[in-house]
């Protein structure tokens, strides 16, 4: 089932905003601590989106990306990720290290280790948010790195989303330390039966 099958009405786009709210300040506040550094978070948009249409979140096929990726467990399955485009990554890199790879071939085990860890958060942190927000058990598994054109790093997600019957959410998110400022974009793949199963939860009517 395409993304294109299924609708949010406004109230469960803003249910979604505010869990992505929570979590990205969770998020904020653990990256300080881990830095001493002061970050700041937002979520400027939520919305659904087809999953052949994932790839072009971060500009298009041909984009070099960054990715975290984890599976996730538990009473809403499905995928996680977030997404850097490479600009994005190094200053975020910056932000965290002081300095940054020029290119792929660069990233040593230090960039690949703080940008596992960042990820673990970030993802971590807006499923903490789910899950505490719903009372449903949400496991997140250990996270993947990946450095890729955007069409490769997602075409396992896709497929096995799309094997499972899942509905893709995009949450565009923007970092600031000091000068740097980066974008990315979390992606919430659940299966539409672990949607459900949320939006049940939460006392909110099933998505269409």
């Amino acid at each position: 089932m395409s993304g294109s099958e299924t609708e949010f009405n406004a109230i469960q786009i803003s249910c979604l905003s505010e869990m992505a709210n929570i979590g990205v300040g969770h998020a904020a506040t653990a990256i300080a601590q881990m830095t001493s550094k002061s970050f700041q978070m937002s979520v400027p948009i939520v919305r659904s989106v087809e999953l052949e249409s994932i790839p072009l979140l971060v500009g298009s096929v041909e984009e070099l990306t960054v990715g975290i990726y984890m599976p996730v467990d538990g009473d809403v399955p499905g995928h996680m990720a977030f997404l850097f485009p490479w600009r994005s990554a190094q200053a975020f890199w910056r932000m965290l290290l002081g300095q940054a790879p020029d290119s792929p071939e660069q990233v040593g085990e230090l960039e690949a280790s703080v940008m596992l860890e960042v990820g673990n958060i970030l993802n971590s942190s807006f499923l903490n948010a789910i899950s505490e927000m719903c009372g449903l058990p949400i496991h997140a598994t250990p996270p993947l790195l990946a450095i890729e054109m955007a069409a490769a790093i997602l075409q396992t997600i896709v497929l096995e989303a799309t094997n499972t019957d899942s509905h893709a959410l995009s949450i565009e998110t923007k970092v600031s330390c000091e000068e740097e400022h980066a974008e990315g974009h979390f992606l919430f793949i659940p299966t539409l039966g672990g949607l459900k199963r949320l939006f049940g939860a939460l006392g909110l009517s099933e998505a269409a």
